[in-house]
């Protein structure tokens, strides 16, 4: 069965009898690979055979880089290397600056600095060439923290304050916060904490902002598996903070943070499973969710009465087709019903409880709330009762789950 057939029988379960979904499994036809037309490569130009050469250089290194151990990543090197240097053959200076990086970022990872250096900067100005200012933004990123990590600061901020417009300038929030956050941790190394704070906050605030925004539940949350550093270095930084001043309550917002930094999948999951989402949304867009759902079911069976007769290949793939469009459309006006409600967004977007209105909200006299966050250097502990708070500074990560 195809993918759009399975999409499809959510759709029409409650539109077609048990037997005409029955009809639809049985009936659904295999679909089979288009074999690729060697005779047609072959009569290819020079420069394109370069290409393909190039191109298979640089999977074959991205299957190794994908293995992400040091071994792989030493084998992928000279996979890169000859990547781009068929990618310069061959005029692609677009793709022979992504080899470079890649190369760049292997050395890096291996802790070659110089190396690292050499093929980013090689990268550089390739990437100026071709107009790829993502692309020039990821990489003066990348120099920048190769020179945090050599301890040449100053050089660092410069290359992090030429990526920050650039990040802007192409609308790349994703890139914007990372360089936010290797600021916040540049200036943190320097001591300057509260400049720290500004930039990580920034970098939080897209991170939240992008979360929401991802309205498919399985990507959201593969989204935020992947930012918990940010949310680790801003609890261990309002935690030094607050071990210079006490009174301020960063220990409180430290907690906080902690609550937010959570999966809230499970939660959201079954609160959206609970309300209807579509409520305030508008009647337009509920009346092209209605109608593409009946189009779907008289096209469907449509499909289910040709196949059970005489049809050509030209006729299956017409109807596939109508039907694979149909559920494209479906999906984009899902996708709307979900921007446009105003419940959808209160799940998507819950606040974190302050220590307020934890104390006044879930606890009572008699009941203590312990919370932690382990960290790769340090781990915290906070013990909130009704009228008041302590925090605790643990061991790593590491330390404590040895213990248990």
């Amino acid at each position: 069965m195809t993918t759009n057939h399975k999409q499809i029988l959510l759709i029409l379960f409650k539109l077609i009898s048990l037997p005409g979904i029955i009809s639809i499994l049985f009936l659904s036809a295999p679909v089979t690979a288009t074999p690729t037309n060697t005779k047609t490569i072959a009569q290819q130009p020079q420069n394109t055979d370069i290409k393909a050469a190039a191109d298979k250089a640089f999977t074959e290194g991205g299957e190794l880089f994908k293995q992400k151990t040091a071994e792989s990543f030493k084998q992928a090197i000279p996979k890169f290397q000859e990547a781009a240097k068929l990618y310069q053959e061959a005029g692609e200076k677009r793709s022979q600056s992504v080899s470079l990086h890649e190369i760049g970022y292997i050395y890096n990872s291996l802790g070659e600095k110089q190396k690292a250096l050499q093929f980013y900067n090689q990268a550089l100005p390739l990437k100026r060439v071709v107009a790829d200012r993502g692309g020039e933004a990821t990489t003066l990123n990348n120099i920048g923290g190769v020179y945090s990590d050599l301890g040449e600061k100053q050089k660092a901020l410069q290359f992090y304050n030429q990526a920050l417009p650039l990040d802007r300038a192409v609308g790349d929030r994703g890139g914007e916060a990372n360089t936010l956050w290797h600021l916040a941790y540049l200036q943190r190394s320097q001591g300057k904490l509260n400049a720290a704070l500004i930039q990580i906050q920034s970098a939080i605030n897209i991170i939240e902002d992008l979360r929401t925004k991802i309205t498919n539940q399985n990507l959201r949350t593969s989204y935020f598996s992947t930012v918990q550093g940010y949310y680790k270095f801003y609890i261990d930084l309002l935690m030094e903070l607050h071990k210079k001043q006490p009174s301020k309550g960063y220990d409180a917002l430290a907690l906080q943070v902690s609550e937010s930094s959570r999966a809230r999948s499970l939660l959201e999951l079954i609160s959206e499973a609970n309300t209807d989402i579509r409520t305030g949304v508008d009647a337009k867009l509920m009346q092209a969710e209605e109608n593409i759902k009946q189009q779907l079911a008289q096209t469907e069976k449509r499909r289910v009465q040709l196949l059970s007769g005489k049809y050509t290949p030209a006729q299956k793939q017409a109807i596939e087709t109508e039907i694979a469009n149909l559920v494209e459309e479906y999906e984009k006006i899902q996708t709307q019903i979900r921007i446009n409600s105003p419940r959808y967004a209160a799940i998507t977007q819950p606040q974190p409880l302050s220590l307020k209105e934890i104390q006044q909200q879930v606890l009572d006299e008699n009941t203590l709330l312990l919370e932690y966050s382990l960290g790769e250097d340090k781990s915290y502990l906070w013990a909130v009762s009704k009228t008041g708070m302590t925090s605790y500074e643990l061991p790593k990560s590491s330390e404590i789950e040895q213990v248990f």
